[in-house]
């Protein structure tokens, strides 16, 4: 049976949808109504509230218009985002192919001798290895990303603010002397369980020359490369989408890439850390300060032990780390006073409808990334034993 509208027809008073007034009452004819007719009758004054139990904004062309280009810009973004994990897996894997092809250079008797013996040449293959490994994987990292346009440069400009870099400098360094300690505690909670790391440090010193390798092995070449890496190519294009966002999935990238359990924690806590000063300061330079100055640390302590024992070097790391801890906690008091307003994680970049979680997700499920990140953690877990080690 067909009905239309009959507008003549007197209001029965009868109420619906919370006792408002349905003012169309509909007759049988023998003529279908036209859709302009229906569209009339139901937008009148005393028409239905709902046409067909949808609001009727549901069906503005404009509000569906807005709708569709919301999706296809996250979904561009999304593409964006899991692109970055791409190419950031792929710069993991060419780090590990380069890591691999230079082992085979130890596999020679000759220099497999030298490198277990000789501090020097295990000194010089380490800065040998940092420069073309991580240098070259990031090298050819920063390549790709300019090309898709997601990298826009390193900043090597100094700190603008020489206060605020420096009360970031302490912070960094007091907050990665804290990593450390937590990581300590890890290991230990690890070897409580019966699980131990084989990853050692480096051999003490023989020589006043093998002190001045270790500290450039370690507390010069390191730092310049891996900011350059880390703090400068990726976290640099990471930035489009929230410096929050920046900073939490290089320190990420940070722990992954040095490949052993021991030193995964402690890479991700102190990434945060130099991330902050770094974006804070607008420099690049921020955090390889940071980044020298704990591994400084290191240095000097092996150095003791070579001109003193092992008891001296023991003493001056401790002492240095609660001076450094308590300097970075009254820096950081400071630093709060002074600079409360500060804007850095309140920057979410150009695109904000993704949360941090939704981001780092898609960034870490490209394809090329999980296999990155599995080949990583069975490299760390194949250094994992059960069999307690002897110092």
């Amino acid at each position: 049976m067909d009905y239309t509208p009959n507008n003549n027809t007197p209001d029965t008073g009868s109420q619906q949808m919370g006792d408002s007034p349905q003012g169309n009452v509909y007759s049988a004819t023998h003529q279908s109504p036209t859709p302009a007719e229906i569209y009339n009758a139901n937008n009148t004054a005393t028409g239905p509230q709902y046409h067909y139990g949808a609001p009727q904004s549901f069906f503005n062309p404009q509000y569906l218009e807005e709708q569709r280009k919301k999706l296809i810009e996250r979904r561009h973004h999304e593409k964006t985002i899991k692109s970055l994990g791409t190419t950031t897996g792929l710069i993991l894997l060419i780090l590990l192919g380069i890591s691999f092809l230079l082992s085979f250079l130890l596999v020679i008797p000759t220099f497999s001798k030298l490198y277990e013996s000789n501090l020097t040449f295990a000194s010089a293959f380490g800065i040998f290895y940092s420069v073309i490994s991580v240098g070259g994987a990031f090298y050819i990292g920063s390549k790709i990303l300019k090309s898709q346009k997601l990298f826009k440069g390193i900043p090597y400009n100094p700190p603008k603010d020489k206060t605020k870099a420096l009360l970031l400098v302490l912070i960094g360094f007091g907050g990665c002397l804290l990593a450390n300690y937590i990581t300590v505690f890890l290991r230990a909670f690890g070897e409580g369980l019966g699980i131990y790391s084989d990853y050692t440090a480096m051999q003490e010193p023989s020589s006043t020359f093998d002190v001045v390798m270790i500290f450039i092995s370690s507390s010069l070449i390191p730092p310049l490369v891996e900011e350059f890496a880390l703090r400068g190519v990726l976290m640099q294009s990471l930035r489009k989408y929230g410096n929050l966002f920046a900073i939490v999935t290089s320190a990420f990238v940070f722990g992954v890439f040095h490949g052993n359990a021991v030193q995964m924690p402690f890479a991700f806590l102190c990434g945060l850390v130099i991330g902050y000063a770094v974006l804070a300061t607008e420099s690049l330079w921020t955090g390889v300060i940071i980044h020298a100055l704990m591994n400084g640390m290191s240095a000097i302590s092996s150095g003791l032990v070579y001109y003193f024992d092992e008891y001296v070097s023991n003493t001056f790391f401790y002492i240095g780390s609660a001076v450094g801890i308590t300097l970075g906690i009254v820096g950081l008091i400071i630093y709060m006073t002074r600079y409360k307003n500060d804007e850095t994680l309140k920057n979410t970049g150009s695109y904000r409808d993704m949360t941090l979680g939704e981001k780092f997700i898609k960034f870490n499920t490209s394809p090329v990334m999980i296999v990155a990140i599995i080949l990583y953690v069975i490299q760390a877990v194949s250094q994992l034993t059960t069999t307690p080690l002897t110092y």
